[in-house]
Formats: structure tokens, sequence, C-alpha cells
């Protein structure tokens, strides 16, 4: 699958994605979307397909296609709706494929396929179809005759079996020239493909461990830049536990040495009132959900061994640290 084509990515809780961009009639597209519910309200996902298109397949990742259920109707062209709150947790992102077959007609022309979020299924009865203000579209070019012809005579241009002999070859080597003509994506985290997160954040010197959420991992290479400017101090490390656990992080250092009465004493950086205070010495309190520990697959002790060794890569190694886990 090509990198997801992606703009205004901070505005919308979805992306879109073809797997060609350009295509001849009769052929077929697949449709990606990757989606996040954001909110645990009722929440559904409206796909709005052009004329003279046939849906051939419906998935979704990590769902049983037998247990996905898609309102279907018939509008102007094609319109799908599905409840995101069914089948997601807030937080929690998927993608939908839409295997789509093109029925059109033998002349160039564009599609445009458009996804939006609503809280119901809109009534587009007696209405013509025009994009909501927070939709989203992606167009697909449709070519009547194979871009090859152009290398061939002119006697060869009125001659349809040459036409589509031609068109059979370009759809083979198509998938290729698109992942060339695209190969800048494959370098932004928002947009390159799962399989490819570990391989980039290789460049940036990132270990990513294999229960970091891709989401995340997605952001957290994005800014790495900024996480090693500040590396080792406090706002690093809650930056990182933040992002692994999606939970909340309290950090306390200790700078100073508990208060002892005596003669020796004196007021200055290096007296801290209460116990336990030792130079160089970070608390951590991190505080989860019970579904992070779902999510991981990790009993309490292992997830806090887990959460032990981040934090043992970030901050100084003279740091003495102390951790304590809440799950709620």
């Amino acid at each position: 699958m090509s990198p997801m084509a992606v703009s205004g990515r901070n505005r919308y809780p979805f992306e879109l994605a073809l797997d060609r961009y350009v295509c001849y009639p009769m052929e077929a597209v697949t449709l990606t979307i990757r989606v996040r519910l954001e909110s645990p309200t009722r929440t559904i996902l409206c796909i709005h397909l052009p004329q003279k298109t046939e849906i051939e397949s419906i998935s979704m990742d990590a769902v049983d296609d037998n247990m996905l259920t898609v309102f279907s109707q018939n509008f102007d062209g094609k319109f799908l709706a599905v409840q995101l709150s069914k089948y997601l947790n807030p937080g929690q992102s998927t993608e939908l494929h839409l295997g789509i077959r093109l029925n059109t007609i033998r002349m160039n022309h564009y599609l445009s396929f458009c996804v939006w979020m609503a809280s119901d299924i809109p009534d587009l009865k007696g209405q013509f179809f025009t994009e909501p203000a927070d939709s989203r579209s992606i167009d697909l070019t449709v070519k009547a005759n194979a871009e090859y012809m152009r290398f061939l005579p002119e006697v060869y241009g009125y001659d349809d079996f040459v036409n589509r002999f031609l068109m059979m070859f370009e759809s083979f080597w198509k998938p290729i020239n698109q992942q060339i003509s695209l190969g800048e994506s494959y370098y932004d985290p928002y947009l390159t493909p799962d399989r490819f997160l570990n391989w980039l954040a290789s460049w940036v010197g990132m270990e990513i461990d294999d229960t970091f959420p891709k989401e995340r991992i997605r952001e957290l290479i994005k800014n790495a830049v900024p996480f090693y400017h500040s590396r080792g101090t406090a706002e690093s490390l809650r930056y990182f536990l933040e992002m692994y656990s999606g939970g909340k992080v309290e950090i306390s250092e200790r700078k100073a040495h508990n208060m002892v009465i005596g003669g020796t004493m004196g007021l200055g950086d290096g007296l801290a009132l209460g116990t336990e205070n030792k130079p160089n010495t970070v608390s951590v309190t991190l505080t989860v959900s019970f579904s992070e520990l779902e999510r991981t697959g990790f009993t309490k002790d292992k997830y806090a061994k887990k959460i032990k060794q981040f934090i043992r890569s970030i901050v100084p190694a003279h740091t003495v640290f102390i951790l304590s886990c809440k799950y709620q």
C-alpha cells in the first residue's frame, strides 16, 4: 500500500489513501481509511463513493468481517456508514479497507471519494450530495487510453485491442512507478506505512519497543529532535512515558541532602526539608488505566519492569530513580 495521502492532519481524526491514483475503466482500486476514535460518544464514519462504482469488499483491521456492520444506501452514488464507537475504545485507531470496482465510461475523468465524521447517519433523501464542511476527499484519475499509446505511431491510436493490451502492462508497472514517485512520503512519520516505522525510527537513533502503539510511535519520531534536545531532563522523561502509557506522569527531582541539625548545619542549596532526600534522585509516579495492561498483555510487575527500562535509558547514568505505578 502506498503511504497515506494526508494534509491538515491535526484537524481530522482520519486519513485517506488509494493504492493507485491513476487507473482505467473496469479496474479495481483499494481505498484505505486510517481512523482514530477520539470520543466515547456515538461516532459514525461516513463515506460517499461516486456513481459507477461497485463495492467488492469491506474489511476493518482487528474486526471479524462477519461482525462488521456497514449501513449502505444508494444515493447520488453510494453512501456507507460505520459506527466506530461499536468497535473501538477512545484513543484507539484502525484501518478500514474498501475494494472498489470502477464501472465508468471510457473517457478521461476524475472520481472523488469523500469521508467525514458524524454523530448520526445523515438523511440524504431528496438531495444532491454536497461535501460537508468538515469532510476530506481524495481524487482518482480515470483514463480512457493507455499512456503508452503516445509512444506508438498515430495509426495505432484508434486500435482498441492495442489500447487495452498496453493498459494491461501499465497496470503491472503502475504500483512500482507510484512507489518511486511517492518515495519521499516514506520518510514522513505520519505517512509511512506501519511496517516502515521501526526502520524510520532507526534513522533518528530510537529503538522502538514492539508494545509501543503505532500512532504514538509516529508522534515520537516526528518530535525526535526536540526530544533529544531535552534528553535527560524531567520534561523529556515525562513526555516519553506519557507517549508510551497514555497515562499521567508526576516527577519529583531531589537535588539536596536531608537537613540534619548540628553544628555544621547551614542553609543553602545543599539542604532540603523532609526525609529520604538524596542528590541525583528522581521519583516517578505513573498513573495508567487497566486497559493499558490489556493492550500490552503484561502483568503489573512486568509492566513496571518495562517502564523502569525506559526510565533507565533516558535519565543520566549517575541518577537513581524510584518508580511507583498506579492503576485505575
